[in-house]
């Protein structure tokens, strides 16, 4: 995720800003049934109970464009549910920027949870100013927008899923005041300086669902805001000294629980690693015991592997958290197509650089070096195939790894799907195949793949992500595909591997974990940073979703077909 490429223009809008300016789960899978068994339907037919408007193919794909507006297909809309601001709940707290991540759980026929991500915030709209420093009040408004948020859903007379804004029950997830207890081998020792809790989370990228009904989400460049002695990055958001906090209690995989007591219950869970957590993808052993799967979203970083140490059991609810607390993990090695263990019993490397268990939740970028892990071009989101087992995985920069200077890192059309193969289709095994399944082209039409969900006939989504400016460079991916969007790919069949364009975003905005509702007849899309790339007020180069001279904003959107009229 040779050279070095360049940061992603203002893609952590506010840090890359401030630079520059001295400024998916799909809802099919969301009840996690898919995880208890796998079904007996041959994977080359579309399964016959459930089938979503997405699955025919059956529209016109939208053109190339650079419009600063949310683009679909010919007979569908779009509605935008929730925008950054949003008040919540009656205590005042509100939705953050930056929307990510978001997961749709049902509980019962109408009504639910939403889960949404806040990976980042767009500087000028939570602080008020356009390059640091900050105040104290604007740091804490920063870390405030940050994190995530869980929304009650109803069903509506009409049949459409839409979030209930304000309620009581609605609650933030924050990097400012939020206790969360750090769980693995890491909590308590000096590798996280004694801490059993942390204060916050921040850079909340993607995520995943477990079988027990609670949601993951992944903290990914926290260095951009704490800063990484590991790697040795200074951090990029101008934190008040005095709310600079241990760079090590960040990096985790966050489990939050919206229906526990109180409804505030997050875990840190330090046995899954500290690295760039892109999601988490679960599935399970052939013994049965839990396996999941993570992407390092950094150039020269690797894919990731853990696989519990007892077995799940379906009676035992939220207790099964603990699996995630124990366990071994695994980083690949895609060339000779083995899984390596990160255990300092096991390689004599690790003991030799002074490792114990604690040592590689920390420091476990280092610890995959040491043992042989494989550096891949920013492996961001890793998914399932629900029925095969297969691994797919988006290698965000692949073939542009040679690329220095801006000019040639906009000067390709990069990316790729990779496909992993476990042995005998087994998540416990230690050996694989590993492959290729799609490269990114303009002939193709795929390009830097970010985010990535199932249909119910096994089509991924796939959104891109790739930079913005205000006026295209010649020959950029920008300049030959436009904005950012959205693809559907068959993956079994004559047209695997076949890319059809579904949505377009709006100017220097990406989409973001494109999930379908519990019905299959709507698609969800958080549209993050409208209007990168903007360097001042009077000249945002998006106003979206509010038109006119509106500042633009990022915003949970749905799209389904329009209903006929009359």
């Amino acid at each position: 995720m040779a050279g070095t490429l360049p940061p992603r223009q203002s893609r952590r809008q506010f840090l890359k800003a401030a630079a520059a300016v001295a400024l998916s789960a799909p809802a099919h899978r969301a009840s996690a049934a898919w995880l208890t068994r796998r079904r007996s339907v041959p994977v080359s037919e579309p399964r016959p109970d459930t089938t979503s408007f997405l699955d025919a193919l059956d529209f016109s794909p939208p053109p190339v464009s650079n419009a600063d507006s949310l683009l679909v297909p010919e007979g569908f809309t779009s509605e935008v549910l929730l925008r950054f601001g949003d008040v919540l709940n009656p205590s005042g707290d509100r939705y953050g920027d930056h929307n990510d991540y978001l997961a749709i759980l049902p509980r019962g026929k109408d009504e639910g949870w939403l889960w949404v991500n806040h990976e980042s915030v767009t500087l000028p709209l939570v602080a008020g100013v356009w390059k640091p420093p900050l105040t104290l009040a604007q740091t804490a408004d920063c870390l405030r927008a940050m994190g995530g948020s869980a929304v009650r859903l109803a069903r509506r007379p009409d049949g459409r899923w839409r979030p209930v804004v304000p309620d009581s029950r609605n609650f933030r997830l924050d990097g400012l005041t939020s206790r969360i207890r750090l769980t693995g081998p890491a909590a308590g020792t000096s590798w996280v300086r004694g801490a059993t809790r942390a204060i916050g989370s921040t850079s909340n990228c993607g995520g995943g669902i477990t079988p027990w009904g609670t949601v993951c989400s992944g903290e990914e460049n926290f260095q951009d805001t704490w800063g990484d002695l590991e790697l040795g990055d200074p951090p990029l958001l101008p934190i008040h000294p005095e709310l600079a906090r241990p760079p090590e209690h960040y990096g985790y995989i966050v489990e939050i629980d919206p229906d526990a007591p109180y409804r505030r219950r997050f875990f840190k869970h330090t046995a899954l690693g500290r690295f760039g957590h892109e999601n988490i993808a679960f599935t399970f052993t052939r013994d049965g015991r839990l396996a999941g799967y993570m992407g390092d979203d950094r150039d020269k970083q690797c894919l990731y592997k853990f696989v519990s140490r007892q077995p799940y059991r379906p009676d035992a609810g939220d207790e099964n958290r603990d699996l995630l607390t124990d366990g071994t993990l695994f980083v690949a090695d895609t060339e000779a197509g083995r899984w390596l263990a990160l255990d300092p019993e096991r390689q004599p490397a690790l003991r030799k650089a002074g490792f114990d268990r604690a040592r590689v939740c920390v420091h476990t970028r280092t610890a995959a070096r040491l043992v042989g892990g494989t550096p891949l071009p920013r492996p961001e989101d890793v998914e399932v195939h629900p029925e095969t087992g297969d691994v797919f995985v988006a290698l965000t920069a692949w073939e542009a790894r040679s690329a220095v200077h801006a000019e040639k890192y906009f000067a390709s059309v990069a990316g790729a799907l990779a496909r992993l193969r476990e042995a005998d289709g087994d998540a416990g095994a230690l050996e694989f195949e590993w492959s290729i399944f799609l490269h990114g082209s303009v002939d193709t039409g795929l390009a830097w793949p970010d985010n990535l969900a199932w249909t119910p006939a096994r089509h991924l989504l796939a959104s891109t992500d790739f930079a913005q400016k205000p006026e295209p460079i010649a020959n950029s991916t920008q300049s030959l595909l436009g904005n950012n969007y959205l693809v559907v790919i068959p993956t079994v069949g004559p047209t695997a591997g076949q890319v059809t364009r579904f949505a377009v975003a709006p100017r220097g905005a990406e989409f973001c974990s494109p999930a379908l509702t519990p019905d299959l007849q709507e698609l969800w899309v958080s549209v993050q940073h409208p209007g990168d790339g903007s360097t001042q007020a009077s000249s945002w180069i998006s106003h979206w979703p509010d038109g006119g001279d509106a500042p633009p904003r990022s915003a949970l959107a749905a799209i389904h077909r329009m209903r006929p009229t009359g």
